[in-house]
């Protein structure tokens, strides 16, 4: 089965679910457009067809929709990282890890943070040389 794709605007939504737990499209429209830049009822059609896509679950409570995160905010990000370095770098986290480093600006705990992750990655290794998981 085809994995859905989540649109940037979606990936704002998510990630307020996934801080906050469970919301209504009111609690969701104004944390996020606060000025009224967003419709609400352009945030509730979004969130419906995030229902649709089973990124949220919605339950009624009276006159009002909840709605929450159905799948975890890691499951999320794996999926997207792997459909990233499958476009882009042809399958290849190595080649996305060196870009990465090459194109990015670290700040000396950053980079003593990925020295320390490469070290246990390291020892991670098995016999095939590829990383366990």
């Amino acid at each position: 089965m085809k994995k859905k794709t989540i649109t940037e605007f979606e990936w704002l939504i998510m990630r307020l679910l996934w801080e906050k737990g469970v919301l209504s499209v009111k609690e969701v429209w104004q944390t996020l457009f606060p000025g009224g830049e967003r419709a609400y009822t352009t945030i509730q059609t979004i969130m419906d067809r995030m229902v649709k896509k089973r990124f949220l679950q919605k339950k009624k409570i009276g006159l009002v929709n909840f709605y929450r995160p159905r799948v975890d905010e890691k499951t999320m990000k794996k999926e997207a990282t792997e459909k990233f370095v499958n476009t882009t770098f042809n399958g290849s986290f190595g080649s996305m890890a060196a870009f990465l480093l090459n194109q990015g600006k670290f700040s000396r705990k950053e980079l003593e943070q990925i020295k320390e992750l490469l070290d246990q990655k390291e020892g991670e290794v098995n016999e095939t040389g590829h990383f366990s998981r």
